[in-house]
């Protein structure tokens, strides 16, 4: 088991629900007040709300916002929630509740269909390099003319049900921004009835390090 250590992550949630959230057409004012109950302990306030109008249609309208110092990034639309941040800490599951929460409180009837959820990285691998990493699992590199020297492969794997996850995704490749280093991305689809930050959290940790464990890599 080599260890990967880690320059830069991310994480991205897109949790979509049913029927639609017309809260954000009408009555926005029950939104924006449970939204602000629910998050306030995480720094949100009224001036931090912002509504979007999108490409001028219907489905475009949102409402986004900033959390934990800028760092995460949420926006709301009629059909889904988005979320991406930078940081992989506990505060993220406390955003993804809180926000679930707010959602649910403004609009009673609305249930989670499914969760679409990634988790990226850039890191050095000890030991060794990506290219040499990931070539052990593109052995054969074609020889193309006109093009130079290999300087690296990519390689994506993926997977069927194993419920609650509905599919999954793993994705290896040479990293364009960390020199030597590797770009691990790993995607899954989770049923809705995960309905939580806190459970997907949990689900999410421990898929991610036993996909990397699979491939001979630890998460300090």
């Amino acid at each position: 088991m080599s260890v990967l250590t880690i320059q830069e992550r991310a994480i991205e949630l897109e949790s979509s629900f049913t029927p639609r959230l017309w809260r954000l057409l009408h009555d926005t004012p029950l939104l924006y007040d449970a939204l602000l109950d629910r998050l306030q302990g995480l720094g949100l306030s009224s001036l931090d709300l912002r509504p979007d109008a999108g490409d001028g249609s219907v489905g475009g309208v949102g409402l986004g916002f900033w959390l934990l110092g800028g760092r995460t990034s949420v926006r709301i639309g009629l059909d889904s929630v988005r979320l991406r941040s930078t940081v992989v800490t506990a505060d993220v599951v406390h955003c993804v509740d809180g926000v679930l929460a707010g959602i649910l409180q403004a609009s009673p009837a609305l249930q989670l269909r499914s969760h679409a959820f990634s988790y990226s990285c850039h890191g050095h691998i000890e030991g060794t390099n990506a290219s040499e990493f990931v070539g052990r699992f593109v052995p054969d590199t074609p020889v193309i003319d006109g093009f130079g020297n290999r300087l690296g492969a990519g390689v994506a794997f993926y997977f069927g049900e194993a419920p609650p996850i509905m599919s999954s995704t793993l994705t290896l490749e040479v990293s364009q921004t960390v020199p030597g280093g590797l770009f691990a991305r790993i995607q899954m689809r989770v049923d809705g009835a995960v309905g939580s930050g806190t459970d997907i959290g949990e689900l999410a940790e421990e898929r991610v390090r036993s996909t990397m464990a699979a491939v001979g890599l630890e998460i300090p």
